[in-house]
């Protein structure tokens, strides 16, 4: 399994997104008051926070695994022992 590399403009997107959502919360919908609005965010950031850590340190109790060695190739193309010729 390839592990891909993070992308920050999901990450942006995500952000902004919820940023709206909250002003519209608060401004059009009256569903928090905007001190409601503050400890909701502080709460967020500090869950992100520990599960952020829970990941780290899941995953660094996992073994590794070795490298994946790919075939030998040569400027025609990938070779393989078996072939015939």
């Amino acid at each position: 399994m390839n592990r891909h590399p993070f992308r920050w403009e999901g990450l942006a997107f995500g952000l902004f997104f919820l940023a709206v959502l909250g002003q519209w919360a608060v401004w059009e919908q009256d569903w928090l008051e905007p001190e409601d609005l503050g400890y909701l965010a502080a709460a967020t950031l500090i869950l992100l926070g520990v599960l952020g850590i829970v990941a780290t340190l899941g995953n660094s109790r996992r073994p590794q695994q070795a490298p994946h060695t790919p075939d030998k190739t040569t400027e025609e193309g990938p070779t393989h022992e078996h072939e015939e010729a």
